[in-house]
């Protein structure tokens, strides 16, 4: 389980922002990934190499698997858990690009600049059902993409087949797909930021119990579907002040309305599913921040021009 947001400030820096909520230890660190790397796909005889050099949370499991990052063109994409909904090929296409789902966001930051480039390309890429050595599944997942622009949007791949979505309210959680949440959040289209005004039945006129009024019926569970509709709102309503300190902060009390502590969400298998980090990634300036579940601070690590000059793969 994740939630994942865009956030721009009032001076144009745009954000793609997630937290990773899983019950398996990913032990994910930032990685920095140089041009002309050659990637193993999980599918076999498949590989693919980089023309952009890209950080990303990732894990050393034979080759590097990534679950969110940004790249040197301000391209960003995170991958979150599509339980139930992701459907996949059975078997290889030769005309296309054969992937597994988990090498889906090192493909697209080692290859592609924009949300519009991602658009086109998807459409020759193949992903394939086979097994995560890490996870000992097919690992069930879909996709949002941002850039330094704000265009934002969403891949998802069901028994329909692949679909992308233009994602107008920069949010996004897990299943069901997309467009469900979209009809969903017309379901709460009385929240607001401000105070009810008073109302009159018969002689009595209400009196408001306090502040707050405005967000009466907000979901406040951890479900997919009420993440959605919590981060939307936030969002939405959140001042979006200018400078980058600002932004994060911003971000982070935004995310922190969906971060799930250990121990309040048990899953059926009777292990905690918890908020392992929030990444966030500064597509202007070319920052990534990531804060693990034991610390309070963001550690940054940033795409400088040495760093891009670097040929080896570096863990931070």
């Amino acid at each position: 389980m994740c939630t994942a947001i865009t956030f721009t400030t009032d001076d144009d820096i745009h954000f793609l922002a997630r937290t990773m909520d899983f019950s398996f230890e990913l032990d994910a660190r930032p990685v920095y990934v140089p041009r002309n790397h050659e990637f193993n796909s999980l599918v076999p005889g498949t590989k693919f190499s980089t023309n952009y050099g890209f950080i990303g949370a990732g894990k050393d499991v034979d080759s590097y698997i990534f679950a969110d990052g940004l790249n040197e063109k301000g391209f960003s994409i995170a991958s979150l858990y599509f339980e139930k909904n992701a459907k996949y090929n059975k078997s290889s296409d030769p005309k296309l690009l054969n992937i597994s789902s988990t090498d889906m966001v090192s493909w697209a930051l080692g290859n592609i600049s924009s949300v519009a480039e991602f658009e086109q390309k998807y459409q020759k890429l193949n992903v394939v059902d086979v097994i995560n050595p890490l996870l000992q599944v097919n690992v069930p997942l879909h996709w949002i993409v941002s850039d330094k622009s704000g265009n934002t949007g969403v891949l998802e791949i069901t028994k329909k087949g692949p679909q992308f979505y233009h994602n107008l309210v920069g949010t996004m959680t897990n299943s069901p797909e997309f467009s469900w949440h979209m009809n969903n959040l017309n379901h709460y289209t009385n929240l607001q930021p401000n105070e009810f005004e008073q109302k009159k039945y018969g002689d009595y006129v209400t009196v408001p119990d306090g502040p707050g009024s405005g967000a009466l019926g907000l979901p406040g569970d951890y479900t997919s579907a009420s993440r959605f509709v919590r981060a939307a709102f936030l969002r939405e309503y959140s001042s979006h002040e200018s400078g980058v300190k600002k932004g994060l902060t911003s971000i982070l009390h935004i995310l922190n309305s969906v971060d799930i502590p250990k121990g309040v969400k048990i899953t059926q298998k009777n292990v905690s599913d918890y908020t392992q980090y929030k990444g966030i990634m500064d597509l202007n300036n070319l920052n990534y921040y990531l804060m693990r579940y034991n610390d309070t601070e963001l550690t940054r690590v940033r795409l400088t021009d040495k760093l891009l000059n670097q040929s080896k793969v570096k863990v931070f």
